[in-house]
């Protein structure tokens, strides 16, 4: 209980007092016993709105490094009677770097409202808003109420698109040869390689007008592309998520030039459009760094490994 209101309360009792002492009518009786009962009168009446009052915890999904986000903590409560005073215990912890502060923060006289509270968006990473508990407290601030919170909130700082500090040269890596090989199953491809007929192979791939011109069969081959996929490889974020705004940087320009990818970090994440990065960001974002996972060397057209502000062409 705050030591000031128990000190203007006990003052308040003993004015009471004295005054009975000195008036010899039948007020001075009533009147020191309602100075007695009035927390206990107060805290009755308070008492409904107190336990009825609900927080939820509101905060956008993503937000710019360096941009304004707020956290929106809202107060709904029933009665009719708002609450003196709340207490809200905040903790927020960022996935990413594991970094985590708490935080308490006062409200007065809510009924119905929204108060915003800023969001740090210096560093990249998914902030865990959580609600530890909240106080409430009667009409007169001497009795509390404490509550354990269940609300949460997430919000992802993402990174700005940054350039990289040397030029990539996007035309001689995405040039590179494409390897072909023989479409398990068979059917159609864009792609074929004419050979003589072995057993096994079906009629219909049997090329027929060309086995007329010649004295054995010729089979036509369905390939497919080996080496047709394009990756970006997380290796060093960088002491300053350098790496995460070149990645960001580096995919956007591979979408201008129509090239989907694979962003290769703690996972495999397609990447068939700016949405999908995002999404592969967000999950990225919602962990501690962890090092970069295999991949099929072989499937590689292309790899672009970003190691803070530099990008490595292979």
């Amino acid at each position: 209980m705050p030591i000031f209101r128990i000190l203007l309360y006990l003052l308040l009792v003993a004015g009471a007092w004295f005054f009975r002492a000195s008036y010899i009518g039948w007020l001075g009786p009533y009147l020191f016993a309602a100075a007695i009962l009035l927390p206990l009168v107060m805290l009755l009446v308070s008492l409904p709105s107190m336990m009825g009052l609900q927080i939820a915890l509101l905060a956008p999904e993503r937000v710019m490094r360096g941009g304004k986000a707020n956290l929106t903590v809202d107060f709904s409560n029933a009665r009719i009677l708002p609450v003196h005073s709340v207490t809200v215990h905040l903790e927020i912890r960022n996935r990413y770097t594991g970094d985590r502060t708490r935080q308490n923060y006062i409200f007065r006289n809510l009924e119905n409202s929204r108060c915003e509270i800023p969001l740090s968006t210096a560093c990249c990473g998914q902030l865990e808003c959580t609600l530890l508990r909240y106080e409430c407290r009667d009409l007169l601030g001497l009795f509390s109420i404490r509550r354990r919170g269940c609300a949460e909130a997430l919000c992802t700082v993402m990174p700005q698109a940054v350039e990289a500090a040397a030029p990539v040269n996007f035309e001689a890596a995405l040039s590179a040869a494409t390897i072909l090989k023989p479409k398990y199953g068979g059917g159609f491809a864009e792609e074929h390689d004419l050979r003589s007929y072995r057993p096994g192979d079906t009629a219909n791939s049997i090329h027929w007008k060309l086995s007329s011109k010649t004295d054995k069969l010729i089979v036509k081959e369905a390939l497919t592309p080996e080496n047709c996929d394009v990756f970006l490889v997380l290796e060093q974020p960088g002491t300053h998520d350098e790496g995460l705004a070149v990645l960001r940087w580096l995919s956007a320009e591979l979408f201008l030039r129509e090239e989907p990818h694979i962003i290769a970090a703690d996972s495999l994440y397609p990447a068939g459009d700016e949405s999908e990065a995002d999404a592969a960001l967000v999950s990225l974002l919602s962990h501690p760094m962890r090092p970069p996972c295999s991949f099929d060397r072989r499937r590689a057209r292309c790899v672009f490994r970003v190691c803070g502000s530099e990008v490595l062409v292979e």
